[in-house]
């Protein structure tokens, strides 16, 4: 499923307007008996209060007022006087006035403290003030709107994105309404996965209203669903046997951090690769083989620091022949020895390459390491990894996490995978994925380890860089889902989620894909 920004599904709506010849109305129309029927699913009492601004949103708050009335106690407040209504939106205010629905706007004197008593006593509250074309700092009277709702014990669903939320940055333009669900039309949009406004927009409802196909696809940003890593899934052929499925060879580990590599081994099997050679310092060998045994050990000489010895480079350039990928950096240390191993890696290694961790620090120091790579590369930093990449601070990497990982993919000529709440996965000719799995659970020691070998399992299995990184975010973060379901967010070890990345291909497999696709709405 495709992602847009407010300009483009302005566009989007234009187009069908003006070439498919669909009107207005009838788009509003739809988006409305959309909401109405989310409303009916939702709603457990009779008392609605729906608050509309001035443009289309509140439109779609008429529309959806006109089709629950007979059935809820319906209240409609406006944010304007009825002669700055227009359009589609005015034509729906009109109707409504003539239905005899309480109609009545906030602008008048008094209206405030009738509108707060109203949000008191309500079952729903409906956010119909702003869409997707919010651009600029509210002013007080619109912060005053947004406060009484929050302030409200009824649960609220906004209309397109919870208004206060800049549709493109998901930055909160001064205050915003805490939504627990969202209903938006055709498409969503970037800022229902960027923080901070995720947070406001609770259970998320992408709902068809009748734009064309054709119009909905080919854009730049995508979402990874659990349809999308269902077709993503590599085949399985019953005539297999180990070679089909390919050889990792994984290069992490030190002394002081041996578990990194033991559960970056560990996930590389889980994921289905057919051969797993684990390259690991000599005194790392026992922790290794009692946790995963089916791994094959590559026992390295090491410093007296406990990390990769100056040897390591030639038996891996001997080694790397022989598999299908590559994995670098978890538990790594960051000695100066190790650079040029990494080194190696990165200009002789004709494998794809996953660089995690310690890579990523070194890399980071010595980012001319990596130039002039020719062969597929996937670089995995969280935020703090990635700020050392691009030079800035992890806080600035935060307010922009979108342009963080297309700056790291574009500098690095890498995929870059910006680990955190909905991971973002980022090409380095603009294209872009955000994930929708995964859980607070997962801010725990060795996650990014578990993704590291998982990762490089599916690139020894065939798929592309792109694809590869898409789903393996996607399952990490499932099979964290599935693991809390069963231990709760507050225990959660990365161990637990290796484990339950054999749940997490079920649960893809077992997706009816044809009919997931053919469902008029899609919840996240």
């Amino acid at each position: 499923m495709n992602v847009v920004t407010a300009a483009e599904m302005r566009a989007i709506d234009a187009r069908a307007i003006n070439e498919f010849k669909i009107p207005g109305m009838v788009l509003m129309e739809n988006a409305g008996i959309r909401l109405a029927e989310r409303i009916r699913k939702m709603t457990p009492g009779k008392r609605i209060v729906i608050v509309a601004g001035g443009g289309n949103n509140g439109g779609d708050g008429f529309v959806a007022a006109r089709h629950l009335y007979r059935e809820k106690e319906v209240t409609v407040w406006t944010a304007l006087p009825d002669d700055k209504y227009g359009g589609d939106a005015l034509a729906n205010l009109k109707i409504i006035r003539k239905l005899d629905i309480p109609v009545s706007c906030l602008r008048e004197d008094g209206a405030f403290a009738a509108f707060k008593s109203a949000l008191g006593e309500a079952d729903l509250i409906v956010d119909a003030v702003f869409g997707t074309g919010l651009s600029r700092e509210l002013d007080s009277f619109y912060r005053k709107i947004i406060e009484s709702v929050n302030e409200s014990p009824a649960d609220v669903i906004a209309v397109d994105i919870p208004s206060g939320i800049a549709a493109d940055s998901g930055r909160v333009m001064g205050a915003a309404v805490r939504a627990q669900w969202t209903i938006t039309f055709a498409l969503p949009k970037a800022g229902h996965f960027l923080y901070p406004g995720a947070g406001y927009r609770g259970r998320l409802e992408v709902a068809e209203i009748g734009i064309p196909q054709v119009l909905l696809e080919s854009y730049p940003l995508s979402l990874m669903t659990a349809a999308g890593a269902a077709e993503l899934l590599p085949p399985r052929p019953d005539d297999s046997h180990k070679g089909t499925f390919g050889s990792v060879l994984l290069v992490n580990g030190s002394r002081s951090m041996p578990g990194a590599a033991a559960l970056s081994a560990l996930a590389a099997l889980r994921g289905g690769c057919g051969l797993l050679y684990a390259a690991v310092p000599q005194s790392i060998a026992t922790v290794l083989g009692s946790r995963v045994p089916e791994a094959i050990p590559v026992l390295l000489p090491e410093t007296a620091a406990g990390a990769f010895g100056s040897e390591a480079p030639a038996v891996l350039r001997d080694l790397w022949g022989r598999c299908r990928a590559l994995g670098v950096g978890c538990g790594l240390s960051t000695e100066k020895t190790l650079l040029p191993l990494l080194e190696a890696i990165f200009q002789e290694c004709p494998l794809p390459v996953v660089a995690d961790a310690d890579a990523l620090n070194l890399l980071a120091a010595h980012p001319d390491i990596i130039n002039g790579r020719k062969a597929p590369t996937v670089l995995t930093p969280h935020p703090g990894e990635a700020a050392r990449l691009l030079g800035i601070t992890a806080k600035q990497v935060q307010q922009d996490r979108l342009g963080s990982a297309k700056n790291i993919a574009a500098r690095f000529n890498a995929v870059a995978v910006l680990k955190g709440a909905h991971t973002i996965i980022a090409t380095p000719d603009g294209r872009a994925a955000f994930n929708t799995t995964g859980n607070s659970g997962m801010a725990t020691a060795g996650s990014g380890d578990v993704l590291t070998g998982l990762l490089t399992s599916l690139l020894a299995q065939g798929m592309a860089d792109f694809a590869a990184a898409r789903l393996a975010v996607y399952l990490h973060g499932l099979a964290a889902d599935l693991a809390v379901e069963k231990s709760g967010r507050r225990a959660l070890m990365a161990g637990d989620i290796a484990d339950y990345i054999p749940q997490a291909y079920l649960r893809c497999e077992k997706i009816n894909i044809e009919r997931e696709l053919n469902l008029p709405t899609v919840i996240i």
